[in-house]
């Protein structure tokens, strides 16, 4: 598996417990998107004036869990 530089800088700024939140409930989920979808939505939401503190300000999501779902989309249509 590669490195996603994208990941590792949003799990930089989350604190560990929030990270481990996030894991644990991905790992229930059934409709997780390939790594390379991740890496690029991930892309954009760090780039994003409305990502503040690890949460898209606009659906109140963990932006690592909501990038990590097929079925998710951006509420602002940027992915």
């Amino acid at each position: 598996m590669t490195r996603c530089e994208s990941c590792e800088r949003l799990k930089n700024l989350a604190s560990l417990n929030e990270i481990e939140l996030i894991e644990e409930q991905l790992s229930l989920e059934i409709d997780l998107t390939s790594e390379r979808i991740k890496e690029e939505r991930l892309r954009i939401c760090l780039g994003c004036p409305f990502l503040k503190n690890q949460t898209c300000t606009k659906c109140g999501c963990y932006a690592l869990f909501r990038v990590s779902l097929e079925g998710k989309r951006c509420p602002i249509s940027k992915w």
